[in-house]
């Protein structure tokens, strides 16, 4: 399994898949390896009745002993 950059995923997010290895820069700007989580959201809406809408994609990644996600984009299937 290769590791994708960050910027290669939001080009390919059709393609990408939940648990793929993903390489980016965190805000220290320092180098994190990450999987890949997709994930349906709610609008939150009481009323709504087509709730999920879209999926997106985040990397999730461990920072010591807290899981941080970075958001990559919405996922178009």
């Amino acid at each position: 399994m290769a590791i994708k950059t960050l910027d290669e995923a939001k080009g390919e997010i059709s393609k990408i898949l939940q648990g793929d290895s993903i390489a980016f820069l965190d805000r220290q700007s320092r180098v994190r390896i990450g999987t890949v989580r997709i994930k349906e959201i709610t609008c939150g809406k009481q009323s709504c009745k087509k709730c999920p809408h879209k999926s997106y994609a985040y990397a999730q990644y461990r920072d010591g002993k807290k899981v941080t996600e970075k958001y990559i984009g919405v996922v178009r299937r």
